[in-house]
């Protein structure tokens, strides 16, 4: 009996002695430490377990790179903001200028802040939307005709000849505040950069299950040095006044939202003979099948 405790004792030690191991290089790590377990000595049995462990390290590390990432923008971009803001104030409380004026540039700058507030808000809930794929079914073309009601006001201070054409019901399967996102970001850049009087073009078909939505404006299009750089956050471009110059994070909120969906989004140059005639928005998403 002596002889098989002792076995067993020492079998249970050795087969274990991996787990315990490995328990122990865990609670020696640091806290900020996600880099991968080593599965090179790891027992046949263990490397499920290990498999997993680092799936799960690498999503968080992910999360913790995201969440830097954005405390580190959103300081950074809103510092500008907040010290001209200040500057106003005091340059108001001085009197160096009519109280009116004054007032127009606070109330401008004040929109500026929010409007970056809301932006980085946005992309924080797309990066949410990546980890949580339980979208409800929703209709984007009401939702593109609801976002073209909101901004004729936009449209019609320029005076732009616009033109909608959408279908009668397009299910996809995302967020109706992710389609709105994206739709308005990519129509208002449209009629930000087109010229008054010009023309503006807005459609959403159906295309080999697929729903397209295409924004045409007849702005000057993108510059080759923003091309490479088109989805970054805060790219600008100091160039020769092309669309899309300083696109800050709509773009990247609209291709965050657009992945999280499984689809895709491109921005094209419309060339005809050699010059450029505007610029062309393309977004595919899935079509959701009717039941």
């Amino acid at each position: 009996l002596a002889v098989i405790a002792f076995v067993v004792v020492l079998v249970v030690q050795l087969a274990t002695r991996p787990v315990r191991e490995l328990s122990q290089a865990l609670v020696q790590r640091r806290e900020d430490d996600l880099s991968p377990l080593p599965t090179s000595d790891a027992p046949r049995e263990l490397l499920p377990l290990l498999d997993a462990t680092n799936q799960h390290m690498q999503r968080l590390s992910h999360l913790l790179n995201h969440q830097k990432r954005f405390v580190r923008d959103t300081s950074h971009q809103l510092r500008t903001p907040m010290a001209v803001l200040k500057t106003q104030l005091e340059s108001a409380r001085r009197g160096d200028g009519e109280p009116r004026q004054a007032l127009e540039e606070i109330s401008h700058t004040v929109e500026r802040a929010t409007e970056l507030a809301n932006q980085m808000l946005a992309l924080a809930k797309v990066e949410q939307m990546r980890q949580h794929r339980d979208a409800p079914v929703s209709d984007w073309a009401q939702t593109v005709r609801a976002v073209s009601l909101d901004l004729s006001a936009l449209i019609a201070d320029r005076n732009l000849d616009f033109q909608l054409d959408l279908p009668g019901r397009t299910p996809v399967r995302a967020h109706e505040w992710a389609l709105r996102e994206v739709t308005r970001n990519l129509l208002h850049n449209a009629i930000k950069h087109s010229p008054a009087g010009g023309t503006l073009q807005l459609s959403l078909h159906h295309e080999a299950g697929q729903a397209v939505l295409l924004v045409r404006d007849s702005g000057p299009g993108i510059a080759p040095t923003l091309r490479e750089r088109l989805f970054q956050p805060f790219a600008t471009d100091h160039g020769a006044g092309p669309s899309l110059a300083g696109s800050g994070l709509g773009l990247a909120i609209c291709l965050g939202i657009v992945q999280s969906i499984d689809g895709n989004i491109s921005l094209d140059n419309r060339v005809v003979e050699g010059a450029v005639l505007g610029l062309d928005a393309t977004v595919r998403l899935p079509i959701e099948p009717l039941t």
